[in-house]
Protein backbone atom coordinates (compact mmCIF):
# COMPACT_ATOMS: atom_id res chain seq x y z
CA UNK A 1 0.00 0.00 0.00
CA UNK A 2 1.24 3.51 -0.73
CA UNK A 3 -0.06 7.05 -0.71
CA UNK A 4 0.66 10.21 -2.66
CA UNK A 5 3.41 12.50 -1.53
CA UNK A 6 2.69 16.21 -1.45
CA UNK A 7 5.26 18.54 -2.95
CA UNK A 8 8.39 18.88 -0.80
CA UNK A 9 8.58 22.66 -1.35
CA UNK A 10 6.17 25.56 -1.06
CA UNK A 11 3.87 26.38 -3.96
CA UNK A 12 5.49 29.78 -4.46
CA UNK A 13 8.98 28.30 -4.86
CA UNK A 14 7.64 25.51 -7.05
CA UNK A 15 5.91 28.01 -9.37
CA UNK A 16 9.15 29.96 -9.83
CA UNK A 17 11.06 26.77 -10.60
CA UNK A 18 8.39 25.65 -13.07
CA UNK A 19 8.48 29.04 -14.84
CA UNK A 20 12.29 28.85 -15.07
CA UNK A 21 12.19 25.38 -16.63
CA UNK A 22 9.44 26.34 -19.08
CA UNK A 23 11.37 29.40 -20.30
CA UNK A 24 14.72 27.57 -20.41
CA UNK A 25 13.23 24.63 -22.34
CA UNK A 26 11.77 27.06 -24.86
CA UNK A 27 14.79 29.36 -25.33
CA UNK A 28 17.67 27.07 -24.27
CA UNK A 29 19.69 30.00 -22.87
CA UNK A 30 20.18 31.23 -19.28
CA UNK A 31 17.00 32.89 -18.02
CA UNK A 32 16.96 36.39 -16.51
CA UNK A 33 15.09 37.00 -13.26
CA UNK A 34 13.17 39.74 -15.07
CA UNK A 35 11.75 37.19 -17.54
CA UNK A 36 10.47 35.00 -14.71
CA UNK A 37 9.05 38.00 -12.87
CA UNK A 38 7.17 39.12 -15.97
CA UNK A 39 5.84 35.61 -16.55
CA UNK A 40 4.54 35.29 -13.00
CA UNK A 41 3.61 39.00 -12.71
CA UNK A 42 5.61 39.51 -9.52
CA UNK A 43 8.42 41.84 -8.42
CA UNK A 44 11.89 40.96 -9.72
CA UNK A 45 13.40 41.24 -6.24
CA UNK A 46 11.07 38.49 -5.08
CA UNK A 47 12.37 36.22 -7.87
CA UNK A 48 15.99 36.89 -6.88
CA UNK A 49 15.22 35.89 -3.28
CA UNK A 50 13.56 32.67 -4.43
CA UNK A 51 16.50 31.93 -6.71
CA UNK A 52 18.85 32.15 -3.74
CA UNK A 53 16.81 29.42 -2.05
CA UNK A 54 16.71 27.29 -5.21
CA UNK A 55 20.50 27.61 -5.60
CA UNK A 56 21.04 26.46 -2.03
CA UNK A 57 18.80 23.46 -2.78
CA UNK A 58 20.94 22.52 -5.78
CA UNK A 59 18.09 23.15 -8.21
CA UNK A 60 19.47 26.20 -10.02
CA UNK A 61 22.84 27.36 -11.36
CA UNK A 62 23.59 31.03 -12.02
CA UNK A 63 25.63 32.15 -15.02
CA UNK A 64 27.46 35.50 -14.78
CA UNK A 65 28.02 38.05 -17.54
CA UNK A 66 25.85 40.02 -19.98
CA UNK A 67 24.40 36.80 -21.39
CA UNK A 68 24.05 35.19 -17.99
CA UNK A 69 21.03 34.17 -15.98
CA UNK A 70 19.65 31.09 -14.29
CA UNK A 71 19.76 27.49 -15.51
CA UNK A 72 17.83 24.57 -13.94
CA UNK A 73 19.79 21.51 -12.82
CA UNK A 74 18.82 17.88 -13.35
CA UNK A 75 17.41 17.86 -9.81
CA UNK A 76 15.03 20.62 -10.86
CA UNK A 77 13.55 18.36 -13.50
CA UNK A 78 13.10 15.75 -10.77
CA UNK A 79 10.78 18.15 -8.94
CA UNK A 80 8.83 19.17 -12.03
CA UNK A 81 8.42 15.57 -13.13
CA UNK A 82 6.13 15.01 -10.13
CA UNK A 83 3.31 16.32 -12.29
CA UNK A 84 3.35 13.35 -14.65
CA UNK A 85 4.27 9.69 -14.76
CA UNK A 86 7.83 9.57 -16.06
CA UNK A 87 10.85 7.28 -16.19
CA UNK A 88 14.28 8.58 -15.11
CA UNK A 89 17.20 8.70 -17.56
CA UNK A 90 20.71 8.38 -16.14
CA UNK A 91 24.26 9.07 -17.31
CA UNK A 92 26.99 7.85 -14.95
CA UNK A 93 24.31 7.30 -12.26
CA UNK A 94 23.20 10.97 -12.39
CA UNK A 95 19.64 11.77 -13.48
CA UNK A 96 19.74 13.89 -16.64
CA UNK A 97 16.07 13.88 -17.65
CA UNK A 98 12.82 11.92 -17.78
CA UNK A 99 11.26 9.77 -20.48
CA UNK A 100 7.60 9.41 -21.41
CA UNK A 101 6.01 6.72 -23.60
CA UNK A 102 9.12 4.53 -23.87
CA UNK A 103 8.87 1.88 -26.58
CA UNK A 104 11.34 -0.63 -28.02
CA UNK A 105 11.73 -0.78 -31.82
CA UNK A 106 13.20 -3.74 -33.70
CA UNK A 107 14.15 -5.62 -30.56
CA UNK A 108 15.19 -8.70 -32.58
CA UNK A 109 17.32 -6.76 -35.08
CA UNK A 110 21.06 -6.18 -34.79
CA UNK A 111 20.63 -2.58 -33.57
CA UNK A 112 17.34 -2.26 -31.66
CA UNK A 113 16.22 1.23 -30.65
CA UNK A 114 14.28 2.73 -27.76
CA UNK A 115 12.02 5.63 -28.68
CA UNK A 116 10.79 8.08 -26.04
CA UNK A 117 9.46 11.55 -25.45
CA UNK A 118 11.74 13.45 -23.09
CA UNK A 119 11.49 16.03 -20.32
CA UNK A 120 14.74 18.00 -20.14
CA UNK A 121 17.56 18.88 -22.53
CA UNK A 122 19.57 15.76 -23.39
CA UNK A 123 21.56 17.31 -26.25
CA UNK A 124 24.84 17.38 -24.22
CA UNK A 125 24.59 13.58 -23.90
CA UNK A 126 24.24 12.61 -27.56
CA UNK A 127 26.60 9.71 -28.39
CA UNK A 128 27.05 9.02 -24.68
CA UNK A 129 25.95 5.98 -22.69
CA UNK A 130 22.64 6.31 -20.86
CA UNK A 131 20.34 4.11 -18.80
CA UNK A 132 16.56 4.41 -19.05
CA UNK A 133 14.40 3.07 -16.27
CA UNK A 134 13.35 1.16 -14.46
CA UNK A 135 10.07 1.18 -16.40
CA UNK A 136 6.87 0.20 -14.56
CA UNK A 137 7.42 -3.34 -15.90
CA UNK A 138 10.81 -3.51 -14.17
CA UNK A 139 12.70 -3.33 -17.47
CA UNK A 140 15.90 -1.26 -17.65
CA UNK A 141 17.30 -0.13 -21.02
CA UNK A 142 21.01 0.60 -21.47
CA UNK A 143 22.59 2.04 -24.59
CA UNK A 144 23.86 5.07 -26.50
CA UNK A 145 21.78 8.19 -26.98
CA UNK A 146 21.77 8.93 -30.73
CA UNK A 147 19.05 11.58 -30.92
CA UNK A 148 17.99 14.18 -28.36
CA UNK A 149 14.75 15.97 -29.10
CA UNK A 150 11.15 15.92 -27.95
CA UNK A 151 11.27 12.42 -29.41
CA UNK A 152 14.64 10.90 -28.58
CA UNK A 153 16.29 7.64 -29.59
CA UNK A 154 18.61 5.29 -27.73
CA UNK A 155 20.58 2.63 -29.59
CA UNK A 156 20.06 -0.30 -27.27
CA UNK A 157 23.07 -2.27 -26.05
CA UNK A 158 21.21 -4.34 -23.48
CA UNK A 159 17.90 -4.74 -21.70
CA UNK A 160 17.72 -6.08 -18.16
CA UNK A 161 14.77 -7.23 -16.10
CA UNK A 162 14.76 -6.61 -12.37
CA UNK A 163 14.13 -9.91 -10.53
CA UNK A 164 11.25 -10.23 -8.09
CA UNK A 165 12.68 -9.64 -4.63
CA UNK A 166 11.05 -8.36 -1.47
CA UNK A 167 11.53 -4.84 -0.18
CA UNK A 168 13.31 -6.28 2.86
CA UNK A 169 16.23 -7.37 0.66
CA UNK A 170 17.07 -3.90 -0.63
CA UNK A 171 15.89 -1.46 2.02
CA UNK A 172 18.03 0.35 4.60
CA UNK A 173 17.12 -0.94 8.06
CA UNK A 174 16.94 1.18 11.19
CA UNK A 175 17.23 4.57 9.44
CA UNK A 176 17.83 7.80 11.33
CA UNK A 177 14.45 9.05 12.53
CA UNK A 178 13.03 12.26 13.95
CA UNK A 179 10.05 13.15 16.14
CA UNK A 180 7.53 15.90 15.35
CA UNK A 181 8.35 17.80 18.56
CA UNK A 182 12.12 17.66 18.06
CA UNK A 183 13.83 21.01 17.39
CA UNK A 184 14.74 21.36 13.71
CA UNK A 185 18.30 22.44 14.58
CA UNK A 186 18.96 18.91 15.83
CA UNK A 187 18.90 17.52 12.28
CA UNK A 188 20.63 20.22 10.25
CA UNK A 189 24.08 18.68 10.72
CA UNK A 190 22.72 15.18 10.08
CA UNK A 191 21.19 16.20 6.76
CA UNK A 192 24.27 18.17 5.74
CA UNK A 193 27.12 15.88 6.79
CA UNK A 194 25.47 12.60 5.79
CA UNK A 195 23.94 14.14 2.65
CA UNK A 196 20.50 12.78 3.46
CA UNK A 197 17.64 14.17 1.40
CA UNK A 198 14.98 12.98 3.81
CA UNK A 199 14.57 11.66 7.35
CA UNK A 200 11.48 9.68 8.45
CA UNK A 201 9.43 11.21 11.25
CA UNK A 202 7.68 8.79 13.62
CA UNK A 203 5.21 8.99 16.51
CA UNK A 204 5.49 7.40 19.95
CA UNK A 205 4.29 4.06 18.55
CA UNK A 206 7.04 4.05 15.92
CA UNK A 207 4.64 4.68 13.06
CA UNK A 208 5.65 7.13 10.30
CA UNK A 209 3.79 10.44 10.41
CA UNK A 210 6.02 12.57 8.23
CA UNK A 211 9.16 13.02 6.18
CA UNK A 212 11.69 15.74 6.93
CA UNK A 213 13.09 16.84 3.56
CA UNK A 214 16.36 18.74 3.28
CA UNK A 215 14.68 21.21 0.90
CA UNK A 216 12.15 22.17 3.57
CA UNK A 217 14.95 22.69 6.08
CA UNK A 218 16.78 24.98 3.64
CA UNK A 219 13.59 27.00 3.15
CA UNK A 220 13.18 27.42 6.90
CA UNK A 221 16.80 28.55 7.23
CA UNK A 222 16.33 31.00 4.32
CA UNK A 223 13.45 32.60 6.22
CA UNK A 224 15.73 32.91 9.24
CA UNK A 225 12.92 31.46 11.31
CA UNK A 226 13.86 30.36 14.82
CA UNK A 227 12.53 27.84 17.33
CA UNK A 228 11.15 25.60 14.60
CA UNK A 229 10.10 22.05 15.31
CA UNK A 230 10.34 19.13 12.90
CA UNK A 231 6.54 18.92 12.74
CA UNK A 232 6.36 22.50 11.48
CA UNK A 233 8.18 21.73 8.22
CA UNK A 234 7.83 17.98 7.66
CA UNK A 235 5.72 16.50 4.87
CA UNK A 236 2.77 14.87 6.58
CA UNK A 237 1.46 11.41 5.66
CA UNK A 238 4.36 10.32 3.43
CA UNK A 239 3.94 7.30 1.14
CA UNK A 240 4.70 3.93 2.70
CA UNK A 241 5.09 0.39 1.46
CA UNK A 242 4.91 -2.92 3.30
CA UNK A 243 8.11 -4.81 4.05
CA UNK A 244 6.72 -7.93 2.37
CA UNK A 245 5.91 -6.15 -0.90
CA UNK A 246 7.89 -6.73 -4.08
CA UNK A 247 10.50 -4.50 -5.70
CA UNK A 248 8.02 -4.08 -8.58
CA UNK A 249 5.61 -2.50 -6.10
CA UNK A 250 8.39 -0.10 -5.08
CA UNK A 251 9.08 0.84 -8.69
CA UNK A 252 5.38 1.35 -9.40
CA UNK A 253 4.91 3.51 -6.31
CA UNK A 254 7.95 5.65 -7.09
CA UNK A 255 6.92 6.16 -10.70
CA UNK A 256 3.28 6.86 -9.87
CA UNK A 257 4.22 9.41 -7.20
CA UNK A 258 7.42 10.52 -8.96
CA UNK A 259 9.47 10.32 -5.79
CA UNK A 260 12.82 8.83 -4.90
CA UNK A 261 12.13 7.22 -1.53
CA UNK A 262 9.49 5.22 0.31
CA UNK A 263 9.12 4.47 4.01
CA UNK A 264 8.86 0.75 4.76
CA UNK A 265 6.46 -0.48 7.45
CA UNK A 266 5.56 -3.85 8.96
CA UNK A 267 2.07 -5.31 9.27
CA UNK A 268 1.44 -3.15 12.35
CA UNK A 269 2.31 0.00 10.45
CA UNK A 270 5.58 0.58 12.31
CA UNK A 271 8.63 1.91 10.49
CA UNK A 272 11.24 -0.77 9.78
CA UNK A 273 13.27 0.84 7.00
CA UNK A 274 13.51 3.14 4.03
CA UNK A 275 14.01 2.26 0.36
CA UNK A 276 15.39 4.74 -2.15
CA UNK A 277 15.90 4.97 -5.89
CA UNK A 278 19.62 4.42 -5.22
CA UNK A 279 18.84 1.05 -3.62
CA UNK A 280 17.10 0.01 -6.83
CA UNK A 281 19.96 1.35 -8.97
CA UNK A 282 22.45 -0.68 -6.94
CA UNK A 283 20.37 -3.77 -7.63
CA UNK A 284 20.25 -2.90 -11.34
CA UNK A 285 24.05 -2.56 -11.49
CA UNK A 286 24.44 -6.28 -10.85
CA UNK A 287 21.84 -7.44 -13.38
CA UNK A 288 22.63 -9.60 -16.38
CA UNK A 289 21.41 -8.51 -19.79
CA UNK A 290 18.50 -10.31 -21.46
CA UNK A 291 19.32 -8.82 -24.92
Amino acid sequence: MFYSLSMDMSDSIYNVLKALIDIYSRENIPVKSKEIAETLKVHEGYIRNIMSVLKSMGLVLSKAGPHGGYVPTSKAYDIISKQTLSVPIYHNNAAIGYALDVSLIGLLTEKPLASMRVLGDLSPYVQKEVRVGPLPSGIVIMGRLIKADLESLVEVDSVASIPHVSVSEIMTRKPVVARPDDPLDKYIDVLSKRRYRGIPVIDDQGKPVGLLMSSRVVEALARCAGNIKVGDVMIANPPVINVSDDIYDVIGAMLTNNIGRLLVVDDEGKLVGIVTRTDILNRIASLESIV
